[in-house]
């Protein structure tokens, strides 16, 4: 039987629930890297929050620059939280880069 911290290091989402302006659901997700490494995104439906604080449209991994990469990928579920939660005034949801 696991331990509670144990399915928390092996959880790859947190639901944070729906979006109370767009009625869409937020969560953060894990996205491992092809260096074996694992980033962390905080989405709302089809979109990402990038550090610019601005939500965008996430493509197909194949057409994902290292740019939007740069921007758009935390090193923790707590660093992608703590943003959002710093951001959440300032935030322009649903902006197209």
């Amino acid at each position: 039987m696991m331990l509670q911290n144990e399915w928390l290091e092996r959880a790859t989402i947190f639901d944070l629930g729906t979006c109370i302006f767009y009625n869409r659901p937020v969560k953060i997700e894990a996205r491992d890297q092809p260096d074996y490494t694992r980033l962390w995104v905080l989405k709302m439906h089809e979109w990402v929050l990038g550090k610019d604080g601005k939500f965008h449209y996430e493509p197909l991994p194949s057409s994902r620059t290292d740019e939007f990469i740069k921007n758009t990928r935390f090193e923790s579920p707590d660093e992608v939280h703590s943003f959002w939660c710093k951001s959440i005034d300032k935030a322009e949801p649903l902006t197209l880069s």
